[in-house]
């Protein structure tokens, strides 16, 4: 068991045989154990493919839909197809990181108890960074329209990420959409104002600095300095000592 472990360490591929065994005794799991743990081997074996079509069968299934780790495992392969070298592989399934990010969100919504979301948290933590640096590009290019649904994706992941909410703001502003820009960005600072930097991971950390150094740049680029200065002041409990942001409020004032 601890070579397997090191096998899939940096994967967060074990969660699933810990899973497995909450299920009640007395009442088999609609997925027999050995199917997962074949899933389990050929993620490990970089069999991509077969990972997919073999859990995609479940989740298309009436019986089995509703059962959670199925949509985990299809989060994982296309997350891997994403990062592949194989150009074939890429050719086939070009849109790896967004197929894993929609099944990685099916996965939290058919986890209605939080069962097993946090026996991936490694695993969402790469997936949530590899979405923030995609997104980033999107930002810098100006493909606002791409970037929103990257960052929609990530607060669906955890509905209480100020980062994401505060992004997804911010490039609905950037379309225009202001209204709606409005109530995601109340929401982020509403969340900011009940937990503060509280239960985030490091990379929900990230996202929130890119955040609002963004964000404010942005706002006082346009005159608003006050609303600019509001996000600075929203997260100053976090980030007083960090340079980048401080270098931002000196240069807005305030």
């Amino acid at each position: 068991m601890k070579l397997l472990h090191l096998l899939l360490i940096g994967c967060a591929l074990t969660a699933p045989l810990a899973s497995i065994a909450q299920y009640d005794d007395e009442e088999p799991p609609l997925i027999p154990q050995e199917d997962f743990d074949e899933l389990l081997m050929w993620m490990v074996d970089g069999k991509f493919e077969k990972v997919l079509y073999k859990a995609i069968r479940y989740t298309e299934d009436d019986k089995t839909s509703k059962e959670p780790l199925p949509y985990v495992f299809m989060s994982m392969a296309f997350f891997k197809i994403s990062e592949s070298s194989d150009p074939d592989l890429l050719e086939k399934f070009p849109n790896g990181l967004k197929d894993a990010l929609k099944y990685s969100s099916k996965f939290v919504k058919k986890d209605k108890q939080n069962e097993h979301v946090a026996d991936y948290t490694d695993y969402f933590n790469d997936l949530r960074r590899s979405t923030m640096n995609q997104s980033e590009v999107f930002v810098d290019d100006e493909k606002y329209t791409k970037a929103k649904s990257y960052y929609k994706y990530l607060y669906s992941l955890d509905t209480e990420d100020p980062g994401a909410w505060l992004m997804y703001g911010t490039v609905l502003w950037k379309t225009k959409a202001k209204r709606d820009a409005g109530e995601a960005w109340a929401l982020a600072k509403e969340l900011l104002a009940e937990y503060g930097g509280k239960g985030l991971e490091e990379v929900q950390v990230d996202l929130l600095k890119y955040g609002v150094i963004y964000t404010a740049e942005m706002l006082a680029a346009e005159g608003d300095r006050t609303g600019a200065r509001e996000w600075l002041d929203a997260t100053d409990a976090l980030f007083s000592d960090d340079r980048e942001v401080q270098a931002v409020r000196r240069s807005i004032g305030g």
